[in-house]
């Protein structure tokens, strides 16, 4: 290889590069697009009962808990909330002075304390889950159930750095 064909080389792998920065660029962008939409749509229909996402999201986890009446330990509802785990404790305090969740004391673990949605966040958990659930519908009614499928997957894989396969909360049965 010559001098001017390993320049022509470079400069073609350098081309190559910066396409795929734009293209990761033109990713990232559009998925944060998409986000903000998304959250935005997702917080008007949580405004209308008085909720955050954030607080939606934390009813969700308590309220499809395996069992909702026993509670769950502040750090396993944070595990399952989309938001940094500091965050969880104001989070619940924000539910409690609500009146959508309650904390009280762990019987297994007289340090412990575990938290529940209270009647009332059950009910408010279940009036607006149905217009979520309407909302994610809508959100991805452009595409196909397999282009959902796949960019479930891409998206596991983008995050995650293997194909997982179906996403965990892909539904089989569609």
């Amino acid at each position: 290889m010559t001098g001017r064909s390993a320049g022509r080389n470079v400069r073609n792998n350098q081309g190559d590069e910066s396409r795929a920065v734009a293209r990761g660029r033109n990713v990232h962008l559009n998925v944060l697009l998409l986000a903000n939409r998304n959250l935005d749509q997702l917080e008007t229909i949580c405004r209308t009962v008085d909720l955050t996402h954030a607080q939606y999201v934390a009813l969700f986890v308590l309220c499809l808990a395996d069992d909702p009446d026993a509670g769950m330990p502040i750090g396993a509802v944070a595990d399952g909330l989309l938001n940094r785990a500091s965050d969880t404790t104001r989070l619940v305090d924000r539910l409690e002075r609500a009146g959508l969740a309650e904390r009280f004391p762990n019987p297994a673990d007289r340090r412990g304390v575990l938290v529940r949605a209270t009647p009332q966040g059950r009910a408010v958990f279940e009036v607006v889950t149905p217009e979520i659930n309407a909302l994610h519908e809508r959100q991805w009614s452009n595409l196909s159930v397999d282009e959902t499928r796949q960019l479930d997957r891409l998206l596991l894989k983008a995050l995650w750095g293997a194909d997982l396969g179906a996403s965990r909360f892909a539904d089989p049965a569609k």
